[in-house]
C-alpha cells in the first residue's frame, strides 16, 4: 500500500525521470533551499536520487512526489536514507515556495512516516532541521516527531559547516 493525503487535489506517488525538470527548477530558487544543505552542481544530482528510489523494496529508498490534479510537481517527500539498526530511515520534504505555509509538508511528512512505520516495518523515523530553520521544525513538530539533540556542524550550507536538530519518530 502506498501512502496517501486525505487533501483534495494532491496526491503522493513514485518520482520519475520525469520529474526531474521541475523538481530542479523550484529547487534553483534561493528560498527553496536558503535552509537546506541541498548542493544542485546541474539537473543531473537529482537523478541518482530518483534512479534509486524504490518504493515497493523496504531496503531502498522511496521518494514521492507530491503532486495535483494536473500531475504538475508541488514538491517531495521520502526517505533518502534506510537505516539498518534498529530498522528505519532518515525522511526529507521540500516544496515549490509557492506552496509554502498551507501545512502541505506536514500532510506529506506525516503520511510518508505513518507509511514508513507501518508498511516498512520501521521501528524509527529520523529526520534533521537545520537550527534556524523555524518552519521545518514546525513541521516535524506537528508529525509527532520529538527533538533529540542538537548535532553541531553535522551538515555545510552554503560551504559553511552549520548545526542541525535531529528529530526522531518512533513506532
Amino acid at each position: 500500500m502506498m501512502p496517501a493525503l486525505a487533501r483534495v487535489g494532491l496526491h503522493l506517488r513514485p518520482m520519475a525521470m520525469a520529474d526531474a525538470p521541475a523538481w530542479f527548477a523550484y529547487l534553483s530558487l534561493p528560498d527553496a533551499v536558503e535552509h537546506t544543505s541541498w548542493r544542485l552542481d546541474g539537473i543531473e544530482t537529482l537523478y541518482p536520487q530518483i534512479a534509486a528510489s524504490n518504493p515497493f523494496r523496504a531496503d531502498a529508498p522511496a521518494l514521492f512526489a507530491i503532486v495535483d490534479d494536473l500531475d504538475e510537481l508541488v514538491g517531495t517527500v521520502g526517505f533518502h536514507t534506510v537505516l539498518d539498526a534498529p530498522r528505519g530511515g532518515e525522511i526529507a520534504y521540500n516544496l515549490h515556495p509557492a506552496h509554502w505555509g498551507r501545512g502541505i509538508a506536514s500532510e506529506a511528512c506525516a503520511a510518508v512516516a505513518r507509511w514508513g512505520l507501518e508498511q516498512r516495518g520501521y521501528r524509527r523515523v529520523e529526520a534533521y532541521a537545520l537550527d534556524s530553520n523555524a518552519a521545518s521544525q514546525r513541521v516535524l513538530d506537528k508529525c509527532g516527531f520529538r527533538r533529540v539533540r542538537l548535532e553541531p556542524g553535522l551538515r555545510a550550507v552554503r560551504g559553511q559547516p552549520r548545526d542541525f536538530w535531529l528529530y526522531r519518530r518512533e513506532a
